[in-house]
Order: C-alpha cells, then structure tokens, then sequence
C-alpha cells in the first residue's frame, strides 16, 4: 500500500501536531487521572479536619443548651466551602435537632455526610451530622484541568511558533529558494541572485547547486557554440565559406515562394571552372584551394547583395540570382562573372599569376524548373553545353538539351549491358601491300549489334564508353576478341598477318594495361609482332612522360606500335624520334585530294619520306580511288588501307589468301 505523497510544509505541519500538540493532550489525560488518585486522599483528610473543628466548636453551646450560641458556631462552620450542612443531634431527649444549611448548596445537591459524638469530659452529650458538597472533588480536578490546559496550551503555542519559525527559516524558505533556484535552472535562466550566506547543509546545497548549474551553464554554452559551429559547417563550404548547396536549397525555397507571390523570375548558374583540374595538377592541391577562395571573393565582388552564391563542390559553384526582370539581366550578370573570372588571379606560392576561365549554365525558375532539383540539373546541362560550344562562355537551357541528357543517360545504360550481354563483334578492315599482292594485315574495328538500331560504328558509343569508365572494359574485351582471331587464323592454316586494334587515351592510362596485355597475349599463344596497337598522334602529344614508360611496356609485352591519324596533332618530330612507332597511317584527310592537290601530294611525300628515314613502315588510309592507288604506290607507299580495297567486314567475310587483284574486285 503506498502512502500518499504530501508536500514538506504538509510533513512539517504533521509533526508540530503529531510531536507536540498530541503530547500534550496525552499528559493532560494522564494528569487528570494521576490528579483524581492524588487529591481524593486530600479531600477526606479536610473532610475529617472539618468535622473535628466542628466537633470542637459546639461542644460549649451544647453542654450549656444555650441554642443561639451553638446556631452562631454552626453558621460559623458553614463558611467551609465545600460545608453544605450542619446539624445537631440528640441534645435532649426528644428535642428536635438544630440545623443549619448554606444557600449554595440547592436541595437537590449530593451531599457527603459525616457524623461523630460529641464528648464532654467523657460523656456523649450529642451528636454531630456534616454534609459536604460531593462535587467537591469534581469542582477541583476540573479547576486543576483548566488551569493545567491553560498552561499546556500556551506551552504548545509558544512551541509551535517557535518550531514553525524555525523550520520556516531553517527549512522551509530555504527549500522555497532552491525551488526557485531549480526551476531558473530548468526554465534555462541565469538563476543569479541565490546567495546562501549560511554555512549549514541546506546552504551547502544551495551552493552546491548554484556551482553544478554554472559548471552546466558553461557545458551548455560549450554545446551551443559547437552546435552552431556545426550547423554553419553544415550550411556553408568550409573552404571558401560560402553556403553550401544544403543552404542554397533552403534559400532558393524561400526565393521561390516569393517568386510566385508576386508572379517574377529568378535564376540559377551553375559555373564550372576552366582547366581548373591542370593548375591543381601541376601546382598541387593547396593552390588549388588558394585559387577557389580567391575565385569565391571574385565571385561575391560582382553580384547584388541580395545574390546568393554556394560552392558545390571542386571547382563547381551555384549563384542564385533572386528578382531578375528578365534573360537580359541574367545575360548581363554572366558576362560580368566571365569577365571578372577571366582576370588575372594572384595566388600566394606562385610567382606568377593565375589565368583561369569558366564555363557558364543558366536555368529560369519556373520556365526551366519549379524546384530545385531539377532547376540545378538543367542549369548544369547548360553548362556542359558551354563546354561544347568551347568553354569561356555561358549558355540558357534549351529543352532539347534535356532530350539530349536523357538520350544520352540511356546510351550509357545500354551501353553497359552491350558489355554484359555480349553485343559487340570486331569488323576487320584490310591492309594490302601492293608489292606482295596480298592481305598484309588487318585493323580491328569494332562495332556494336544494338537490339533496336542495328550495326553501330564506334562513333555513336566511344564517346559514352569514356564518359561512364567502361571503355576499360570494352578495350580488354577488344584485345581478347583480336588475340582469339589471330589465333583462330593460325589453327585454320592462314598466312601470318599483323592485326591492329585502337587504344583511347583512357586506356592509355590505365596501369594494369601492359600487365592485361600480357595475359592476353599468352593466353592465346600470340607471338611478338602479330598484334599492333594504334594510338592516334592527339592522344600521345596530350600525355607526358608516363606514356613513354606505358608504351615501353606494352613493346616489352610484344606488341608494334602504330601512330594513327598521323599528321594532324601538330605533329612533334623530336617527339617522333622518341617515340620510334613501328608504322606510319598517313591520316585520310590528305589521301583525299591526292593527287590534283598540290600541298596534298607534298604532305603526304615529306611523310613518307620521313618514314623511309626513320626506318618506319608507312601505310596509307582511306584510299578510294585507283588514281589515289597508283600516286601512292608511284610515290613509295605501298601499303594501303581503304574502300578501293574493302570495306570493314565480319572475319569470316575476309578472305586472307585471296589475291590484291580479287579483293579489288571485290571492292
């Protein structure tokens, strides 16, 4: 059974009546019964005492018969207070008996009688009745009890007060004062002004309570201050502290509320620095970082107070423009921020300063987006757009844009399950050598069977390929299919012929090339010589040093080298030199004005004769013509590669025995 709760001041109360009010009525109920033993003895003993003064006081009047007398002695005796009658008896032999009774005692008084002889020298001469009041004893314990409940209850009230004023100011106000002290506490309030001057346990708290909420006060502040410095690293980008596109996103809620309140347009750009990656390259992170902090303030310095400019992330930045009264403004805006970007930029640790560009994506809110999501998105279509159309510029969001993102997020998607479901094939394009008369090798070009859009050349998914990565993939799949033909040709008893197959600069880079290569070649048992790599001249004049250490690798594998498309990357002779490739392509732009084309057919012949130099095989593409033919074979170049000769085809198609003159035909 649980006892039910009651506040302190109710627990106080309790005890002043349960430690002094009811001790009190329990000694005056013991000290009424103690009173009643002690004083009934003493009433019989002034009973008796009465009765003998009596005795003695009428012995005279009654031996003498002198009746006034003995009337005067009685009324003396009825002075007694608790006397209520007195009477004489037997004074003479039927003579009627005198008595005399007090007026406080009524008739119908309980009396007390007490009766004795009186002696004369011996001799009964009378007798003497006493009648005492019997509410004697009752009359005095109740004096006694009012006189004793008098003193009991003035004891009790001084110790109640001084009790109550006691624990009141030892106890009760000082637990009202660390209630209120608690509750500052709790309502977070500074609760100063609680001193506690007194050195006794109820002060001690007060103190102890008082130190413990400064010591939280001081843990909360910490908390607070860490909390917001959490939520501004949360909000903002803690390299250039600007807000982040968490916080753009609230802002531009917030923008685009009132943007349909009152029926305007904001707008979103989204700006990707130029050639940012080189400089972070070349000059290493730290600077990179310098340059984004200066290129942040560059920002803040163009735009309205009431813009908003985040930093996504990289070199990628979002500015909100709020209010803008149409594309002109916006158009403005971005040409300041290309201009100011395109400014000379100096940054601490290097000597000289720092030209970068940007590229600019602009998306209107509502026309190109209701949020922000999606605003972002198209914004950052419109970027790329800037990209294509050569960087340092901005451009608006078209909606075919979008088609051109889905389309292409599509291709990706397909493009990777091509890979997963085997959907490619190599085509075989050869390579005759006029002296011989025959097949001299082949290039492997490789070709996509799509489910709905056919036979897809590598022009429609190379592309894609490199953007998502799985060029990687689709260039080890390509080796193993060409190693596997090569040795498909060598069990069905075919001449030996070289077969080529084209690297991108991706796969250029990529580590565990020369290591893959190896595999494959011993895989299938290809000898050195049989597979040639073609890597165009762009490709190689783009890398640096770490590509003569790949390439020397890939001939340390076993495989020739060829450089393609030779003559368009502003070709590098000292480059040339290092590089030594196996073969020469004379690149189809300068077969196809061959021969009316004057500086043509001088290109193509410092070419060839800087092969024959070098000691370098020369091969001519996209030969078309039997005119082209006989210049070139006229001018030294007896390997050819073109439609006249046949165009890509399955390998079982290509016929490797088959004489030059019967694949001309075929052509």
């Amino acid at each position: 059974m649980r006892l039910p709760r009651v506040s302190i001041r109710a627990a106080v109360l309790l005890a002043i009546v349960v430690g002094v009010v009811l001790p009190a009525l329990l000694f005056l109920l013991i000290d009424q019964r103690l009173a009643r033993a002690a004083q009934e003895p003493a009433v019989e003993r002034k009973r008796a005492a009465v009765v003998a003064l009596a005795t003695a006081a009428v012995i005279e009047p009654v031996w003498t018969l002198s009746e006034p007398a003995l009337r005067e002695a009685l009324q003396r005796l009825l002075a007694e207070p608790a006397v209520c009658t007195i009477a004489v008896l037997d004074l003479q032999p039927g003579a009627a008996p005198v008595e005399t009774r007090d007026a406080r005692c009524g008739s119908g008084t309980p009396l007390v009688l007490r009766e004795t002889p009186v002696l004369h020298e011996g001799q009964v001469i009378a007798r003497l009745r006493v009648g005492f009041d019997a509410g004697e004893l009752d009359q005095t314990l109740a004096e006694r009890h009012r006189t004793m409940l008098w003193l009991v209850a003035a004891q009790v009230l001084f110790g109640v007060v001084v009790l109550t004023g006691v624990l009141s100011a030892r106890l009760l106000r000082p637990i009202d004062r660390l209630k209120q002290q608690a509750g500052a506490m709790a309502a977070d309030g500074a609760a100063t002004g609680f001193d506690w001057p007194r050195d006794d346990e109820l002060g001690q708290l007060g103190r102890h309570l008082g130190a413990v909420h400064a010591q939280n006060r001081r843990f909360v502040d910490e908390l607070e201050a860490k909390n917001a410095e959490l939520h501004r690293l949360a909000m903002h980008d803690q390299l250039t502290g600007l807000p982040n596109r968490r916080l753009l996103r609230e802002l531009f809620e917030h923008e685009a509320a009132a943007a349909r309140r009152e029926h305007s347009t904001l707008a979103l750009l989204f700006i990707d620095l130029d050639h940012f990656k080189s400089i972070n390259d070349t000059h290493g992170h730290a600077t990179g970082d310098e340059l984004l902090v200066a290129v942040a303030r560059q920002l803040g310095a163009v735009l309205r107070q009431s813009d908003v400019v985040c930093r996504m992330g990289g070199d990628e930045f979002l500015v909100l423009l709020p209010r803008v009264e149409g594309w002109e403004q916006v158009a403005a805006t971005a040409d300041r921020l290309l201009e100011r970007l395109a400014r000379p930029l100096a940054v601490s640790g290097l000597k000289s300063e720092v030209r970068i560009g940007a590229s600019v994506g602009i998306a209107l809110y509502p026309r190109d987006g209701s949020d922000f999501d999606t605003l972002a998105r198209t914004a950052d279509l419109a970027m790329y757009r800037s990209k294509d159309l050569g960087r340092g510029r901005y451009s608006f969001f078209q909606p075919e844009l979008d088609t051109d993102f889905r389309a292409r997020l599509e291709l990706e998607r397909e493009l990777s399950e091509a890979i997963e479901q085997r959907q490619f094939v190599l085509y075989l394009q050869p390579v005759v050598d006029l002296t011989a008369g025959r097949v001299a090798g082949c290039e492997a070009l490789l070709r996509w069977r799509h489910p709905q859009r056919g036979l897809l050349a590598p022009g429609a998914f190379i592309e894609a390929a490199e953007r998502t990565g799985l060029i990687h993939a689709l260039g080890r799949w390509t080796l193993e299919a060409a190693c596997a033909q090569l040795a498909a040709w060598r069990a069905d008893g075919a001449p030996p012929v070289r077969l080529a197959v084209n690297l991108s600069a991706l796969q250029l880079r990529d580590p565990r090339l020369p290591e893959t290569l190896r595999h494959v070649l011993r895989r299938h048992a290809i000898g050195p010589g049989e597979l040639e790599l073609e890597l165009t001249e762009t490709t190689l004049l783009a890398e640096g040093e770490e590509t003569l250490a790949t390439l020397a690798a890939l001939r340390g594998a076993g495989a020739l080298l060829a450089l393609d498309d030779f003559g368009t990357g502003y070709s590098s002779l000292s480059y040339l030199k290092r590089l030594r490739p196996d073969k020469l392509k004379i690149d189809r732009s300068f077969v196809q004005g061959l021969p009316g084309d004057v500086d043509d057919r001088a290109l193509v012949q410092a070419i060839i004769a800087m092969g024959r130099a070098l000691g370098v095989t020369v091969v001519a593409e996209g030969v078309e013509t039997p005119a082209q033919r006989d210049w070139l074979r006229a001018a030294g170049c007896v390997l050819q590669q073109g439609y006249l000769y046949a165009r890509p085809m399955p390998a079982e198609a290509l016929d490797l025995v088959a004489p030059m003159e019967a694949v001309t035909a075929e052509a």
